[in-house]
């Protein structure tokens, strides 16, 4: 293998890195949206942190029990 191919490789590599990174911000931001699930769940944690940290702490028991 020599250089060029390497290189040809690496950028291949590196945009297929840039187009994951770019559908993965792309849904997060979906889930901002005021309404969606993320949006609920993470105002919910921010206005009482301990209980969310409590439900979300039996879910999990709840889960692993199964």
């Amino acid at each position: 293998m020599d250089s060029d191919d390497a290189l040809a490789k690496v950028k291949d590599v590196s945009e297929g890195v840039r187009e994951t990174a770019r559908s993965v911000r792309q849904s997060l931001e979906e889930g901002r949206t005021p309404g969606q699930a993320l949006a609920f769940l993470r105002d919910v944690a921010r206005e009482a942190p301990l209980p969310a940290l409590a439900v979300a702490f039996m879910l999990g028991v709840l889960v692993a029990r199964r």
